[in-house]
Order: C-alpha cells, then sequence, then structure tokens
C-alpha cells in the first residue's frame, strides 16, 4: 500500500527538513503516533534510531524505525517495522515560493493476518497520511 502527500509549509526548507527528520517529533504533528523518542544518543542522520508508539485502530503498536538514507535538507528515509506493519517513509523537501514543498511517500506493508484485510483498510489509511501532513503544516507553521 501506497500513501503519497504533498503540502506546502511557510518556513524556511532547513527548518522544516531538521524538524520533520528528526523523527521524535513525530508525535507533535502526526496523530496516529501517541509517543516517539530517539534511542541512544546518535543525533538526527543516517543510522538514526527512533521508537514509536502508533495508534493502530483500537491498539497500540511500538514501532522501531532507522533513518537509511539522509540528503541534508533534501531527502530523508527512514525504514519501520512493528509487530503487524513495515513501513518505508520517503521525505523529500524543495524550497518553493516562500516556504518548502514537502513530498511524503510511505510504502506499507502488512504482515501476518492483516495482509488479508489490506485492501480494506486502504481508505482508512489514506486518511491517516493526509491528516498527519496536515498535522505538520499546523506544527510548523501555527
Amino acid at each position: 500500500m501506497r500513501l503519497h502527500e504533498t503540502r506546502h509549509i511557510d518556513r524556511p526548507i532547513d527548518e522544516v527538513f531538521a524538524f520533520t527528520a528528526d523523527f521524535s517529533n513525530s508525535e507533535k504533528w502526526d496523530p496516529g503516533v501517541s509517543s516517539a523518542r530517539r534511542v541512544g544518543e546518535t543525533p538526527p542522520g543516517l543510522g538514526a534510531r527512533y521508537e514509536l508508539m502508533v495508534e493502530f485502530g483500537a491498539r497500540e503498536i511500538p514501532m522501531t524505525y532507522q533513518i537509511t538514507a539522509w540528503e541534508e535538507n533534501r531527502r530523508v528515509v527512514l525504514e519501520g517495522s512493528g509487530e503487524t506493519i513495515r513501513a518505508v517513509d520517503d521525505i523529500r523537501f524543495e524550497a518553493s515560493e516562500g516556504g518548502t514543498l514537502v513530498d511524503y511517500t510511505a510504502d506499507l506493508t502488512l504482515t501476518n493476518w492483516l495482509r488479508l484485510v489490506g485492501p480494506l483498510l486502504s481508505p482508512v489509511m489514506r486518511r491517516v497520511g493526509e491528516r498527519a501532513l496536515d498535522g505538520l503544516v499546523e506544527a510548523l507553521e501555527g
């Protein structure tokens, strides 16, 4: 399942990149994340790891993310895994008129029995993606 959203944020690219690429901030902008923290002392960058609690229906599931690609102020890729889901989040940043264009793609793979109901969950997951990017705009512009 692929989620793809694009938003313009009225903030400089370096601020948008720094805030978004540090996934410990995801609980501040993604309503589907109830908690997020960086693991260890590694600063945001290649190899940094994050532990998140993600709301999935009526449950919360732990997920671990790691930054696998890092291009300062241009792109960050995080790979995540949890009990029933794997994710690759590819976030790209481009300076635009008065701010930053954020292009966010999340490739999600449901595991276990959930892969059977994946097609039914697609509309719900798309709304989750939309709300997350709207939250990012709000957190940075609000």
